[in-house]
């Protein structure tokens, strides 16, 4: 599809030179079909419950509503959904308890996301016809699309990332004009809104570490000092955000939130991969996803035993290095790519399976997946959107290799750094939604600069 695109890009340029009026009124059209398109399926499928972590957080919400008590509890271990919490409660505030408005909100929240994607495109210099044909990618990534009414930090951080990186490439667009009247506002307001994500869904901690590596080893001299100002906000965002959650007497202590080398335990669940599975077995083994025995091991510490994180963090070492220890190198390297496989070579996101749960397990409707015509065509185009993004990232890599482009340098310190991070972390294929936003801006550099080589040579 790249080669085609180019191509297409290259007869778009001699024919069509989009004004910025003809650019908004077609994407302002496209949007509304598309807002209305994903309320029209979420009615058709019949999605109309809460599922998985979203519905837990609800059922604590009506808890805190009806003045119970919080316990040692799954909120008491995973306060990072407390964000996504108070969101719930002010939407029902404002427009009732159904679950269809959580839906409209985030389906409007999704809606802005794209939008400030596009925008970000324009803040890079990205030609009109280029950005709506980049901005597509997020508009066809159904297994984005289809999450939206799962309404979970996923979609959330997704909001928080495009609104980061909306001021991010307006501070890079005042830096490369040489006007630095509001940088220094813009990267304030980068920081904020990175920091907010961060607390909506703890794996944005990658973008803020990329954002300062970037000011740091991107500027010279004194403007260095600007790297510093989004862990500056990191640390006040989080000590602030710890305060206020402290003052609404939620918990009984304040030990709450369960040890991160959970997660690095668990991302070793399942090793070493053992070599006589048959192929149909060993197809479907996966490393390091979540796993209810896991958890147990962890809450009976930490919910039962009431120990502190201290303690409870040596017996995760101790796993950790006996998991280590019963692994060759080969059978390390096998482990990890089985990591890389489970998060990242599903196009889908477990996106279907969640809105199967979110029609109450209705099989009525889910031949749209199942069947062998229309469920081809759904994940066809899921997993071609999901080689794009990939595709995209190395191709703009090589790209840009010689010629350093600033946000192709910091977007790749994001995206490798989150790669990393992600081989020792639990595996989830929805943790690879983190990467489409920086991606897509990357595709539509790739794509500007082959417009502009064209341009060149005629």
């Amino acid at each position: 599809m790249y080669p085609v695109i180019a191509r297409f890009l290259a007869k778009g340029t001699k024919k069509w030179v989009l004004s910025n009026k003809f650019t908004f009124i077609f994407f302002t059209i496209e949007l509304t079909i598309y807002f209305i398109s994903l309320l029209l399926f979420i009615k058709f499928i019949g999605f109309k419950q809460a599922v998985d972590d979203a519905a837990i957080t609800l059922k604590f919400l009506d808890q805190l509503s009806l003045g119970e008590k919080w316990g040692y509890n799954y909120m008491y271990s995973n306060p990072q959904n407390l964000l996504l919490m108070y969101i719930f409660s002010a939407i029902r505030t404002f427009f009732g308890p159904n679950y269809s408005s959580i839906i409209i909100v985030f389906s409007l929240m999704h809606i802005i996301t794209i939008l400030l994607t596009f925008l970000s495109l324009k803040n890079l210099k990205v030609s009109n016809l280029v950005s709506l044909v980049a901005i597509q990618i997020l508009v066809f990534a159904i297994q984005i699309t289809l999450h939206v009414p799962v309404a979970y930090t996923d979609i959330l951080s997704l909001f928080f990332m495009s609104v980061t990186l909306f001021f991010f490439t307006s501070y890079l667009k005042t830096a490369n004009e040489g006007t630095n009247k509001f940088s220094y506002l813009y990267i304030i307001l980068t920081s904020i809104f990175c920091v907010l994500g961060f607390i909506s869904k703890g794996t944005v901690l990658i973008l803020v570490i990329a954002l300062s590596l970037f000011l740091l080893l991107y500027n010279n001299g004194k403007r260095r000092v600007i790297g510093l100002v989004p862990f500056i906000f990191l640390f006040f965002g989080h000590f602030l955000w710890g305060q206020f959650i402290d003052s609404q007497n939620l918990f009984p202590d304040k030990n709450y939130g369960q040890p991160n080398t959970h997660y690095i335990m668990m991302g070793l669940h399942n090793t070493p991969i053992p070599d006589d599975l048959p192929n149909e077995n060993k197809a479907k083994w996966t490393v390091g996803a979540y796993d209810s025995s896991e958890q147990r091991f962890t809450w009976d510490m930490f919910l039962d035993k009431k120990m502190s994180k201290e303690k409870i963090q040596v017996e995760h070492i101790k796993v950790i290095k006996q998991r280590l220890k019963a692994m060759n190198l080969i059978q390390l390297i096998q482990a990890l790519n089985n990591k890389v496989s489970v998060t990242w070579g599903s196009g889908d996101l477990k996106s279907s399976f969640e809105v199967f749960l979110g029609t109450g397990k209705n099989q009525e409707k889910m031949w749209v997946f199942q069947n062998n015509f229309s469920g081809l065509i759904v994940y066809s185009i899921m997993m071609v959107i999901q080689y794009l993004i990939y595709l995209g990232i190395i191709f703009s890599a090589i790209k840009f290799f010689k010629v350093i482009n600033p946000f192709i340098f910091f977007s790749s310190i994001y995206i490798t750094g989150y790669f990393v991070f992600l081989l020792i972390w639990e595996s989830s294929p929805r943790y690879s939604m983190g990467i489409f936003i920086p991606a897509i801006l990357a595709i539509g550099l790739l794509f500007q600069k082959s417009e502009e080589k064209h341009k060149k040579i005629v």
